[in-house]
């Protein structure tokens, strides 16, 4: 069945800037593609399997259940598991091959007794909280969590952290968090030989010295800055291209009188006569309600403003300055039509948000083709 509302995600955008981004890190840092949440709303499977054909290795994911369907998909790959396990589970972290990113003792315990009940080795990655107030332990329990994990049945691989600021460029919480997770194998009694990260797409970017042995790119992958519009303005290489485009087509075309109200509420009233066009895409969609009278998209490369409430389905848009307007038109409300582009960025800044959250919602709300 053909719906109204598509996704088209552009898999030559995803290759570029999986080249583009690994080309800014050194020779001998290893490239993680971070794919959770279903590749923030590109398709993990397909977008993973677009970045191991460009050579990436390793993939990130939020949950146990991500990796094990990413490894089940075909993926070669180290897979990490970011955000835990219920320890019911804990056994698909041997069968499928997956390495955990351990950040509290709870689950340090179960994995190393499913690895003693298989007679197997685990790998593992311990996280710790450089400043970040989020997961993780913290680096004055470095010392007694090493000699706890001495185990013949885990294998501390190498330890990670988080940047919570480096959308910033200007802010000095990146260098003082990279001191920090840098003491941690400083520590007397722990290797400096574990595998170091801490970098995400902020990281990567903008602050080199910090990249270690393993960077993690997430927002960048998929073609935004995570500083947003700023960052793309001061890319001299305009080096990342976003990889989707959201689509919808007009189902009415309609005429009100000046005076009029518009959708629930009536928060727009027509001062002149106005010509409507009614899409069938909301909130259900994954089209922010609170784009509501903010929000605009692209109609035969024009920008037609939203008029009154989103609905669950449907919203309208003031199509009075554009001729010839008619049922089936496409509808740009992310991407480019004519010489006008939307983005994510735009999106985001109209209903006070990121562009990582405009992605998920509608990446995941709506029916996805790759190209």
């Amino acid at each position: 069945m053909i719906s109204f509302n598509q996704v088209i995600i552009d898999t030559s955008a995803l290759a570029h800037n999986y080249r583009y981004l690994s080309g800014k890190v050194g020779e001998g840092v290893k490239f993680m593609a971070m794919v959770k949440s279903d590749a923030y709303g590109h398709s993990m499977i397909e977008s993973a399997r677009v970045f191991e054909q460009n050579g990436c290795t390793s993939f990130g994911v939020a949950e146990l259940s991500e990796g094990v369907e990413l490894r089940e998909s075909g993926c070669n790959g180290d897979i990490l598991v970011f955000v835990g396990f219920d320890y019911r589970d804990s056994e698909y972290l041997l069968s499928h091959n997956l390495t955990p990113v351990i950040f509290n003792h709870e689950d340090l315990a179960h994995i190393s007794d499913t690895a003693a009940r298989f007679e197997k080795k685990l790998p593992i990655y311990l996280k710790f909280d450089c400043g970040m107030s989020r997961l993780g332990f913290y680096s004055a329990d470095a010392p007694e969590l090493f000699k706890k994990c001495e185990s013949q049945h885990i294998d501390v691989t190498g330890i990670i952290s988080h940047f919570p600021c480096s959308d910033d460029k200007s802010s000095n919480h990146s260098e003082q968090a990279y001191q920090l997770f840098s003491s941690i194998t400083q520590t007397q009694g722990i290797q400096a030989t574990l595998e170091q990260s801490i970098c995400n797409s902020g990281g990567i970017l903008y602050f080199p010295e910090t990249h270690a042995d393993l960077v993690r790119a997430g927002i960048s992958l998929y073609g935004y800055y995570p500083d947003g519009a700023e960052g793309r303005t001061a890319d001299s290489e305009n080096g990342l291209l976003p990889a989707m485009k959201c689509s919808t087509r007009v189902i009415q075309v309609k005429k009100i009188e000046a005076g009029r109200g518009v959708s629930y509420g009536h928060t727009f009233v027509a001062e002149r006569e106005t010509q409507l066009a009614i899409l069938p895409i909301g909130y259900s969609d994954g089209y922010f309600r609170s784009l509501s009278n903010l929000g605009e998209v692209l109609i035969r490369g024009r920008r037609a403003p939203i008029r009154g409430r989103i609905c669950m389905n449907m919203c309208m848009v003031d199509i009075t300055d554009i001729a010839g307007v008619a049922v089936g038109d496409e509808v740009i409300l992310l991407g480019t039509q004519g010489e006008d582009r939307i983005d994510a960025d735009d999106i985001a800044n109209w209903v006070d948000t990121i562009s990582y959250e405009v992605l998920c919602s509608l990446g995941n709300n709506n029916k996805r083709y790759m190209k």
